[in-house]
């Protein structure tokens, strides 16, 4: 049975082979604020420049916005025990337990949202080949949402990034019960995040668009101490 037979609309935009660089065409949640590539000028913070300029901090902590990715909202009751084996097969992962999440390198990562919702995470041209591959594996009651253009993805490291989300979030961070490969969704501030404590030691935050400014403004006032430097992996 094909997905015309089933009914189900895809969004195929991201693989138009009209359309020219996909990932470089698409903005960030933060494309507006002009952030530098790592190793480029200094963060575009005014707080940073100043410190910068004075000596008065060495930076300990960086943010840096990955490019728009891609992001899949995957539901399944029923349907769990194929789409796990059709996960194992295309992109050697399994849905992950309660708090749990499963990596493979840098290019997909899959995180438990819910006890029925997992959200899979991959290079953004490969998100409708990933939807459709996954829809064709699986016979059953299954859900998939392309939102990758409703979040972004930021990731916090340096010896200080642990102290930055102890003061922005209620969440209990210590090592002790956030080790790596843990996801809780939480918030930092007042926004809603998914926030990852990643195996390098860093860690990673998926926030809604609209959320993104209040974010940014927020993380530049709570990693001031540290001399907080902010990069763009595409440069804005």
């Amino acid at each position: 049975m094909n997905n015309m037979d089933k009914g189900v609309a895809l969004m195929d935009l991201t693989v138009n082979p009209d359309i020219a660089a996909v990932s470089g065409g698409a903005q960030t949640t933060l494309a507006h604020v002009g952030l530098p590539v790592r190793g480029g000028a200094g963060s575009v913070s005014r707080i940073v420049r100043a410190k910068a300029a004075s000596g008065a901090v060495a930076s300990s902590v960086m943010l840096e916005e990955a490019a728009v990715t891609g992001i899949l909202v995957l539901r399944a009751d029923t349907a769990s025990d194929p789409l796990n084996k059709a996960l194992r097969s295309m992109l050697k992962l399994e849905l992950p337990g309660r708090l749990e999440s499963q990596s493979e390198g840098e290019r997909y990562c899959i995180r438990w949202m819910s006890p029925d919702e997992w959200m899979l995470t991959c290079p953004l041209n490969e998100a409708f080949d990933v939807e459709r591959k996954l829809r064709a594996a699986v016979d059953g009651h299954m859900a998939i949402v392309n939102v990758s253009g409703g979040y972004g993805l930021l990731t916090l490291s340096g010896e200080n990034a642990l102290n930055v989300l102890k003061k922005s979030t209620a969440y209990d961070v210590h090592s002790d019960n956030f080790e790596p490969g843990k996801v809780v969704n939480t918030v930092m501030a007042k926004a809603q995040v998914t926030l990852r404590a990643k195996p390098d030691g860093c860690y990673e935050i998926i926030v809604r668009r609209s959320f993104a400014d209040y974010l940014w403004l927020w993380l530049q006032r709570a990693g001031k101490e540290y001399g907080l430097e902010a990069f763009s992996a595409t440069g804005g």
